[in-house]
């Protein structure tokens, strides 16, 4: 116990030291990353904890108690799950649920989609860019001048309303990916200037980097306790065993929550429960972005209306780290339930399309298409620390 109080003290000293340093965001995180993955490597060994892919697994059987119990309102958790994937895909929705859906939770999805499009996403967007530190992310950038913003207003409700978020999303990345390369083949023939001026489509958000670190790690914390809490209650009940659930560390920062439901079982289930399992973790991110939403918006009223004080009264700065962590946990719940819809390798949304494409070679070449213009949409940070 000394020895790991040592490890876990000295972890802490260095890896404040990183954030204090005048080192890029970029740099700041890969000094994080080493730091975390020798951490991770020497408790792992000490203690023999389990591990996947370099993050340290703390399983329990504690929570399974209460997923079985919220597993027992079977037609609410199903609707629920109903109403994500007209969230996530739109009317697209009604093809990968084989018509297994009732019109009340597409009509209610489609009204969320167009109310979080309208409201959520943009104010998402807005606190995003004030709370980062040091990250160009989300900006506007010259590669949508030339569509114009009506086009792109009118061609993102259209693209919404057939195939949702998932559309939408994929859409933009590839579209900004194919801009990128053309930055780049600009940059090979010469023009030095091109890829260093472009904004990056994306950036890590990595709380003690560039989001704050309290309000950061509890954001992460609501995220994946909504998210896996969802999987574990849907896959109960479709019957699936769960075996374990548990705190992910990397290092010793926690990143996230897990429930390891038995993926054999899973597997056998018939298209529609799982397409079920995996949708509602984005839908839990989604609906969690809406109630934070409100919170942060009460937090604001009161903020604004002079209640709590000025900056320098307790009570003001109480009401201040609220509203730093609601507007965190609002936003990031709106951009972890989106970019867990894409077809990417290790995401929901991967999974979602291997379910429901018979043509395995259609979802591998979308995933490909996919993961090229997602690091693409990455690249231009390399270039602008040079």
């Amino acid at each position: 116990m000394v020895i790991f109080l040592l490890v876990l003290l000295l972890s802490l000293i260095i890896f404040y030291a990183i954030l204090q340093t005048d080192f890029s965001g970029i740099v700041k995180f890969f000094l994080v990353v080493i730091e975390m993955i020798l951490v991770s490597q020497f408790l792992v060994r000490r203690y023999k904890l389990p591990t996947e892919m370099g993050f340290i697994l703390l399983k329990s059987d504690k929570g399974i108690g209460l997923i079985d119990k919220f597993s027992r309102m079977r037609e609410g958790w199903q609707f629920f799950s109903d109403v994500g994937s007209t969230l996530s895909y739109g009317l697209l929705s009604l093809f990968i649920m084989r018509r297994n859906t009732s019109w009340k939770s597409v009509l209610l999805g489609l009204t969320l989609l167009c109310v979080i499009s309208m409201v959520i996403a943009p104010f998402s967007i807005i606190f995003l860019k004030k709370v980062l530190v040091g990250a160009t992310m989300l900006e506007k950038n010259g590669a949508f001048n030339s569509i114009g913003t009506e086009n792109i207003a009118l061609l993102s409700f259209v693209l919404m309303l057939l195939g949702g978020f998932f559309a939408v999303l994929l859409l933009s990345i590839v579209y900004y990916g194919l801009f990128v390369f053309a930055q780049i083949i600009l940059f090979l023939l010469g023009s030095a200037n091109t890829l260093s001026a472009t904004t990056p489509g994306g950036t890590l958000l990595l709380p003690g980097v560039n989001l704050p670190f309290l309000e950061g790690l509890i954001a992460i914390l609501v995220i994946m306790v909504a998210h896996e809490g969802s999987h574990a209650i849907l896959a109960r009940i479709a019957k699936v065993p769960i075996r374990s659930s548990g705190v992910v560390l990397f290092g010793i920062i926690p990143v996230g929550a897990f429930v390891e439901p038995d993926e054999k079982i899973l597997e056998r289930k018939d298209a529609t429960s799982q397409t079920r399992v995996l949708v509602a973790g984005s839908t839990a991110n989604f609906i969690s972005s809406v109630i934070f939403f409100l919170l942060f918006a009460i937090t604001v009223l009161i903020l604004k209306s002079g209640l709590v004080g000025t900056s320098a009264d307790f009570g003001y700065q109480l009401f201040h780290f609220i509203y730093i962590t609601t507007g965190l946990v609002f936003s990031l719940n709106f951009v972890v339930a989106t970019v867990n819809l894409l077809p990417l390798p290790f995401f929901d949304g991967y999974r979602i399309l291997e379910i429901n494409i018979q043509n395995k070679n259609i979802v591998k070449a979308v995933m490909l298409i996919t993961l090229g213009a997602f690091i693409l949409n990455f690249l231009p940070h390399f270039f602008s620390a040079i």
